[in-house]
């Protein structure tokens, strides 16, 4: 009879004489844990010793490391084959054109804009009509499966070629953006902007935008960098009215920059150290948001120039002396539409899914947010962006300005 007191006998007299002097258990009796399990030295023990063991050789294995680098290498190969090869084509077999001419004569002191939408409807008249009364040559717009009236308003307006692709931009975002340049600007300037942006420079109201390429061109700059300025109303987000035919620029007349945070720019060295890298802003400090202001958006393409690396900047480029502002109207009516339609989608996946979250994750518990708090300014033009240090310009480009003034150029 067994009792609580009672010391249970061991199984085997080698267990027993291990009890008794305090020696370890024979191989075959001692207890192993293999991942989390115990063998006991039964056949299955045997079979879990044998496992773990080749699974551990396996794990710490040179070769079989060796054999898994060069396998992630191959994938890394791979992937980039697809990228750069057979992405493109597909592309250019599921792209359709809908409007304008499909080639584009311009010179080299002229500029065209390029841009690819989805449901831009209530930006495209005043992103056009800013555009062109810029001076620029042309406008192609790249439509990526709009549902809106974005096409039907587009194809009003002369000037203006429209393509349209239903190929995911979360995975063509770079290749839809590169086509364009290829096909239309090679060793000519072109500007990229999206639909909820509209582009401007410093003095445009001295000089036109022909003095401000032959700039460019005298100085033998090939890109330049245009800090991205978000605009916003005085009211909630959960209450705007938004159509077509608003003047962007008088109903979202506000800005911030009292949290833009300001770093050295990494790709490439502006000939003026003063044009720095802008990050944060009031997304930043409503949303939470780790977003970046900066990007190259004027581009003279050539094989010299890689457009669109880390997403919105150069390799190669000869960066000019002064930077240019990107008025970005993102907060309209639709705002939370499309916030809501990218985290389901997942549209911006590569660059930046996270971001587009944390909107929809303020926006669930906060809809009636207000943006506009005593640190928000009125927007007095362009110029009014150098004096408070958002935009920077050198003296070589001061005086050009001066020397073109008296031909009253600008707009």
């Amino acid at each position: 009879m067994f009792s609580v007191f009672s010391v249970p006998s061991l199984p085997t007299t080698a267990g027993r004489e291990a009890c008794t002097r305090g020696r370890r258990l024979p191989e075959r009796v001692r207890p192993r844990r293999l991942g989390g399990l115990v063998s006991a030295g039964d056949d299955g023990g045997h079979a879990l010793t044998w496992r773990g063991r080749w699974g551990h050789r396996i794990r710490h294995s040179y070769k079989v490391r060796r054999l898994l680098g060069y396998l992630r290498r191959i994938r890394a190969a791979g992937g980039e084959v697809v990228e750069s090869r057979i992405r493109p084509v597909i592309l250019r077999l599921r792209l359709r054109h809908v409007h304008g001419p499909q080639k584009i004569p311009y010179a080299r002191n002229e500029l065209i804009v390029l841009c690819v939408v989805r449901d831009g409807a209530l930006h495209v008249k005043s992103f056009l009509e800013h555009h062109l009364a810029l001076g620029v040559a042309h406008i192609v717009l790249l439509d990526n499966g709009s549902t809106d009236a974005t096409i039907d308003l587009a194809r009003r307006y002369d000037r203006v070629t429209i393509l349209r692709t239903t190929c995911p931009y979360r995975k063509y975002e770079t290749i839809l953006k590169r086509y364009l340049v290829n096909r239309f600007s090679r060793n000519r300037w072109s500007l990229f902007a999206d639909i909820d942006e509209r582009f401007d420079y410093p003095y445009s109201d001295v000089i036109d935008l022909g003095g401000l390429l032959a700039y460019l061109n005298e100085h033998s700059y090939t890109a330049v960098v245009a800090q991205m300025l978000d605009m916003f109303g005085d009211g909630p987000l959960d209450r705007l009215g938004s159509t077509p035919e608003d003047t962007l620029e008088e109903k979202y007349p506000y800005y911030d920059i009292s949290a833009v945070e300001k770093h050295d720019y990494v790709f490439g060295r502006p000939e003026n150290s003063a044009i720095k890298m802008h990050s944060g802003g009031v997304r930043k400090t409503v949303f939470g948001t780790e977003n970046g202001l900066t990007k190259a958006a004027l581009i003279l393409a050539s094989a010299e120039v890689v457009p669109f690396v880390g997403w919105h900047h150069t390799e190669g480029a000869s960066i000019a002396d002064f930077s240019c502002v990107l008025l970005h109207f993102p907060f309209v009516s639709t705002f939370g539409k499309k916030v809501e339609e990218a985290v389901r989608t997942d549209r911006y996946r590569v660059s930046a899914a996270g971001e587009y979250e944390k909107y929809w994750m303020t926006l669930k518990h906060t809809p009636d947010l207000c943006l506009k708090t005593e640190t928000a300014k009125r927007f007095e033009g362009v110029n009014s962006l150098l004096e408070n240090g958002f935009l920077v310009v050198s003296e070589r480009y001061r005086r050009w300005v001066d020397a073109h003034r008296s031909k009253g150029e600008g707009r």
